[in-house]
């Protein structure tokens, strides 16, 4: 590979690939989104008009826009006309508010941000504005309230008219910054992610390649865009192929079906979680009634994507990624191994390695690490942190902070996050295993597992389990699920159940509240009530 080999990469830019299919096909449909249908040509006259009309806002090559918008057209016009006026985008988390919210807008400079009437509300509740936040645009009827010195408020309609029919944007070449993307923060504060153009476009050529999009493919959607899952592996991959994205506002598991048979799609996304989600809805007559033959998820245990593929009748892809490296491993559709994160794609190189750098033999469990085989399709740095940036880049490959092995074949295994790994009486816990153990019992929909201090001064291990009828969990019989399912060593001492986890927007589970919350009055401790762990 060579990245001057970019012809069918639209010069190695997202927009440069929209203009190309454009050029190529027209009138062949590129978005889909509550009945209204664009075409490509539409859509890419509607990257020409948003990127003409925030130049005629004074903004410039470099300069940085935040986007905090639900799922709507609005947000691809955004990300792709900003990212043909050589802005750097920034995507929102919709969920952030108050310190979140202004440490995101703070720490990534943003100098406009695009909202709606609602999400703008977040804005008007702080404290205070950063200083580089000059122009707020809003989607809505109502004007938001917010009366900050210098702060211009304009609406959609007010920053269009601005736009230009021929306008003249600048060169954006493939090794430009082209977003800073925020992690998930599950175990911290989140980083800022600065990314190269091409980052994102050759994930979209390979995972179109893994997925075997071609353009009569429909791929369905209802993560939320500010997430890479959508924006990248639906998106993106859907405007390298020619193919269409169906858009959803928002996910529902009584609902998704519905969306997918109406919309014909072909494909679509999901997280493990929400493969569990929709194996818990009542089965139906109408549950193969529809077009889908390749759902792309997250790593689920394998009784579960057996369980899914055989009730609906399709394919289940799964793969690894991460913000700042991209996917870089895909289970193959022909003699993929379930359960395996997959294989290596054309442009990663990834090695098991120890604690010390030291390459690891097939089946030995140690840190997954990461090289490109091409410059810029890897973060360039963490925004504003070279040291958390030289820290995961020890010994010059990439540090992911997730355990794994690789089998002979060449397959890779997720064991583990480094952060989330247990040490109890001397023997390493797998939470990961202990909690796919505790989702098999009856009525659990998923649990997390923490480490939290025990009387005697070392970890004990505790699980906090989501249950579908938390006031009717019996305590007893989930304590001897798991001592018949589970190594001794490995028995949670304590067990908390709770309604709903909580999560990340992407459906990620927090443990960081979960361990500050601790030993709650409502933890069951089986030593408390005199039962033991046989031996």
């Amino acid at each position: 590979m060579n990245v001057h080999d970019l012809e069918d990469l639209g010069g190695g830019t997202l927009t440069g690939l929209l203009a190309r299919r454009a050029r190529q096909a027209p009138d062949n449909p590129a978005l889909l989104f509550e009945g209204r249908e664009y075409s490509y040509a539409e859509l890419n006259r509607e990257a020409d008009r948003l990127g003409s009309a925030l130049m005629a806002q004074g903004l410039g090559k470099g300069d940085v826009l935040g986007v905090f918008l639900g799922n709507r057209p609005e947000y691809l016009f955004t990300t792709l006309g900003s990212s043909r006026a050589g802005l750097v985008n920034v995507s929102i988390n919709n969920a952030y508010k108050g310190e979140f919210l202004h440490y995101a807008l703070e720490h990534s400079g943003v100098q406009i941000l695009i909202t709606d009437s609602r999400l703008a509300q977040a804005v008007a509740q702080l404290d205070e504005l950063p200083p580089t936040l000059r122009t707020l645009v809003y989607l809505g009827d109502e004007a938001p309230g917010i009366d900050a010195p210098g702060l211009r408020v304009l609406s959609w309609a007010e920053l269009l008219a601005g736009a230009s029919d021929a306008p003249q944007f600048p060169r954006v070449e493939y090794h430009d910054i082209g977003a800073i993307s925020f992690t998930s923060g599950t175990t911290g504060k989140s980083k800022g992610v600065v990314a190269p153009h091409l980052q994102g476009v050759i994930m979209a050529r390979e995972t179109a390649q893994a997925f075997g999009l071609t353009p009569r493919d429909r791929l369905y959607t209802c993560m939320p865009l500010f997430h890479g899952m959508a924006q990248v592996t639906t998106c993106a991959a859907a405007i390298y192929a020619g193919a269409c994205i169906i858009l959803s506002p928002r996910f529902s598991v009584s609902n998704l079906w519905n969306e997918v048979r109406e919309a014909r799609a072909t494909q679509f996304n999901a997280l493990g979680s929400m493969l569990h989600m929709l194996l818990s809805t009542p089965p139906s007559p109408r549950d193969r009634e529809h077009d889908v033959q390749l759902v792309f998820a997250a790593p689920a245990p394998a009784e579960v994507l057996y369980r899914f593929e055989a009730r609906f009748g399709v394919h289940v892809l799964e793969g690894y990624g991460q913000t700042e490296i991209k996917n870089v491993l895909y289970n193959p559709r022909q003699g993929r191994k379930v359960g395996s994160l997959g294989k290596p794609t054309a442009s990663s190189i990834l090695e098991i390695h120890d604690a010390q750098g030291n390459r690891l033999a097939p089946g030995q469990v140690g840190e997954i690490v990461y090289r490109p085989r091409l410059p810029h399709i890897m973060l360039s740095h963490y925004h504003r942190n070279p040291t958390a940036t030289l820290e995961k880049m020890a010994g010059l490959w990439w540090h992911t902070g997730d355990l794994g092995s690789m089998d002979e074949d060449g397959f890779f295994y997720f064991h583990d996050r480094k952060s989330d790994s247990l040490r109890r009486r001397g023997e390493n816990i797998s939470s990961m295993e202990l909690e796919r153990a505790l989702a098999a019992f009856p009525g659990v929909v998923d649990a997390a597992a923490i480490g939290v201090r025990s009387d005697l001064g070392e970890d004990e291990v505790m699980v906090v389990v989501e249950h579908h009828a938390p006031q009717a969990l019996d305590f007893s019989a989930l304590f001897q699920h798991c001592v018949r399912q589970l190594p001794r060593f490995m028995v949670p001492r304590y067990y908390r159940v709770v309604q709903v986890l909580p999560r990340t927007p992407t459906g990620k589970v927090l443990k960081v509240p979960l361990r500050e919350a601790g030993l709650t009055a409502d933890t069951w401790d089986h030593v408390a009530v005199g039962l033991t762990v046989p031996r």
